[in-house]
């Protein structure tokens, strides 16, 4: 039977000679060895190759948390066949959606969205990658045409995603699909803790007290002065980290004798005013961190005191590399901890994007 072009074969056909009805399976099969193309992301025999190919794309600017977050997925890609036993719709466990683009039965390329946790009107995109050996062929266009439409059927008013600053191809992309710009995002690491911090007085008019969970209140009027209206708007996730207080006294001290981590967070007072925070994550099994908030006006006074401090404060913790996550308007707390000995490790672009409620 003769098939009009660009139509497909009917799903059977009559065989005359045993008169039985010989069910076709090209329709089926052509999801399954799909040739060349795009379809949805399927958790349950996907992640392997997903996995090996964010490798491809993203490895050299991983960081540990990356990494982990790699390790993760390729646990999740091992166990998809017995879980699926257990859970026929997402067998992996792996909250995101997505979509990938299939050359000869191999992945060649992947886009991943998921919902901002308490913000369902926002989508991030994250893992746009396509195998060096098919890139320039307009896949990554495609495919991100393809989830743009998925996040506005979702009903989501904004995408937002992240790209290296020194992409000038993936930022092109994305400006020439309506992506602005909003602030760039700079992650240093210092391989251990510095062993030459200096011992910088506190200026005076000052003062500095731990801080607990009774404090948030403070400290998000503090985050609402501090940062810039784009910072405010890009760090939903930030606000749950800030409410993380330090650790209570006891944990403090069974973290040292038991090797477990636990955090500090010095608030800055002055005339009994909350005016910055410093924070200082320890941790065991990962790398410290540290960061710090301080209103415009103080930032050239106060920065390096505080991390300095902060700094010494992990020179009594068994050495591990110190990761800081700090933004294009913290230019003097970026450059201090450069002369401490931190390195830049990479520079991400935070990008956003209008959805409407219909996109071609």
């Amino acid at each position: 039977m003769k098939t009009p072009k660009g139509q497909t074969a009917p799903a059977f056909r009559f065989d005359m000679k045993c008169g039985k009805k010989i069910f076709m399976i090209s329709t089926a099969l052509n999801a399954e060895i799909q040739k060349s193309g795009p379809r949805p992301m399927n958790t349950r025999r996907d992640l392997k190759q997903i996995a090996a190919l964010i490798e491809q794309a993203f490895g050299p600017e991983l960081d540990a948390a990356g990494w982990a977050a790699l390790r993760e997925l390729r646990i999740a890609a091992r166990l998809s066949p017995l879980l699926s036993l257990f859970s026929a719709d997402n067998a992996a466990g792996i909250a995101m959606n997505g979509f990938v683009w299939v050359e000869e039965g191999k992945i060649v390329g992947n886009v991943t969205t998921q919902p901002v946790p308490r913000f369902s009107s926002r989508y991030l995109i994250a893992n746009v990658a396509v195998d060096k050996a098919y890139r320039g062929r307009g896949i990554a266009r495609e495919l991100m045409r393809i989830v743009l439409n998925y996040i506005a059927e979702q009903g989501a008013q904004w995408a937002i995603l992240q790209v290296r600053e020194d992409n000038d191809i993936a930022r092109g992309m994305y400006q020439r699909l309506s992506f602005a710009e909003i602030m760039a995002e700079h992650r240093l690491v210092a391989d251990n803790t510095p062993a030459a911090i200096p011992n910088l007085p506190l200026p005076p008019g000052g003062t500095l007290r731990l801080l607990t969970d009774d404090d948030w209140n403070t400290v998000r009027y503090l985050i609402s002065r501090a940062m810039p209206t784009e910072a405010r708007w890009w760090h939903p996730a930030r606000s749950p980290h800030f409410r993380s207080a330090s650790s209570h006294t006891m944990q403090r001290k069974l973290s040292r004798w038991l090797g477990l981590g636990h955090k500090l967070r010095w608030g800055l007072f002055i005339n009994e005013e909350l005016t910055g925070v410093v924070d200082v994550d320890v941790l065991v099994y990962n790398e410290h961190r540290i960061d710090i908030l301080l209103l415009p006006d103080l930032r050239a006074q106060w920065t390096a005191p505080l991390l300095a401090m902060a700094l010494r404060y992990l020179q009594h913790h068994p050495p591990r590399p110190i990761s800081a996550v700090l933004y294009d308007y913290q230019p003097e707390a970026i450059d201090i901890l450069q002369e401490f000995g931190f390195r830049p490790f990479i520079t991400l672009v935070n990008m956003r994007k209008r959805i409407r409620s219909t996109m071609g």
